[in-house]
């Protein structure tokens, strides 16, 4: 008879929550192309959201440094944050697209919310890895500018602003990947 580990337990809840993020992701750029007749897509709109997608699988891909966690409720909840941070991004993201308001200013009324979730997501992991005994690093102090750049992305309006941080932060994700494992690690037993 086989197990669940505590690792499994908590990655299958992760998996879920950001599966729900994409799923939202995808339906509503999809649903944006099907209804292309009727409504203009937005390409900041629409680029912020590949840039979620690929956020929300890059977390994913990462949660297996958390295999030799000592997993406890705390960590589990804090384990659980940045997910459900993410995937409430992904939900206030999407353009409604039986709304008369233009993408564009739903992008925008809806920016303040979107990107306070996403910033969420990298400082609750942050509380995660300080209860989980890691020591503060240089990558967390980038994940700090991060989560500066992310908030200042709610509050600063201009298209301008938002191409230029959201460049540049999906450039630093992508640089950020050169040190990532690219293998996953079965497990031992």
């Amino acid at each position: 008879m086989y197990f669940v580990t505590e690792f499994e337990f908590v990655q299958v809840t992760v998996a879920i929550i950001l599966g729900l993020g994409i799923t939202e992701l995808l339906r509503n750029i999809g649903e944006q192309i099907r209804r292309r007749s009727k409504i203009q897509l937005y390409s900041l709109q629409v680029a912020a959201s590949c840039a979620l997608v690929f956020v929300i699988l890059r977390y994913l891909w990462l949660f297996w440094s958390n295999l030799d966690v000592s997993w406890t409720l705390p960590l589990f909840l804090l384990t659980v944050c940045p997910a459900i941070a993410l995937a409430l991004s992904a939900q206030v993201i999407r353009v409604d697209c039986d709304s008369d308001t233009p993408p564009k200013e739903q992008y925008f009324e809806n920016s303040t919310a979107t990107y306070l979730f996403w910033a969420a997501a990298p400082l609750s992991q942050l509380v995660f890895d300080a209860a989980s005994g890691y020591r503060f690093t240089e990558p967390d102090v980038a994940r700090l500018f991060v989560i500066g750049f992310l908030t200042s992305l709610g509050f600063i309006k201009t298209p301008t602003y938002h191409w230029i941080v959201l460049s540049g932060l999906f450039i630093s994700l992508i640089l950020g990947m050169s040190r990532a494992q690219f293998t996953l690690t079965a497990q031992g037993g």
